[in-house]
């Protein structure tokens, strides 16, 4: 009887997970408000790089932007504003970097903080080498700020910031 029961239950739960409709498992996969604004800074990076590196540039910029993985960045689309994002972590840092001849502009994506009452996030792009052994070199070149103030109870953009070395 135990056998019998444990069977059923088996069955019962895994016919339950998988009989979920389309809208339960997309509301688990929407977007936060802080996912929001991680998908602002790259929004606003996209356009500094737009406006800047394609504008200034002999080279034509890559149209994928390889960011560090972070939890905090795990809801963060596979594409925006027609650049491909692809998360690097330890897993998958060897193969990318394989692909890319070795070489590429990492991005890394700072958490949301706090400074004299003013919210921002900050992304640093570095060009970065996998070298043998793994090691990884970052050669920093300049930051963009995304700046959001607290108005009506949310955090809205209000401006971007770049600077460099």
């Amino acid at each position: 009887m135990n056998r019998f029961l444990t069977i059923f239950l088996f069955l019962f739960i895994s016919v339950g997970s998988f009989g979920q409709n389309k809208n339960q498992n997309s509301e688990f996969l929407k977007i936060s408000e802080t996912d929001s604004l991680y998908l602002t800074s790259i929004e606003k990076y996209i356009v500094q790089i737009d406006s800047f590196y394609n504008k200034y540039s002999q080279v034509k910029q890559p149209k994928t932007i390889f960011i560090e993985y972070q939890d905090y960045l795990s809801n963060i689309p596979d594409s925006i504003s027609g650049y491909r994002i692809q998360k690097i972590g330890l897993g998958n840092r060897k193969k990318i970097f394989r692909e890319n001849k070795g070489e590429l502009r990492y991005v890394k994506i700072f958490p949301l903080t706090i400074k004299d009452g003013q919210f921002n996030i900050t992304l640093i792009p570095c060009f970065a080498e996998l070298k043998r052994k793994n090691h990884l070199f970052l050669s920093l070149s300049d930051w963009t700020r995304v700046i959001f103030e607290f108005k009506n109870g949310r955090l809205n953009y209000e401006k971007t910031e770049n600077g460099g070395i």
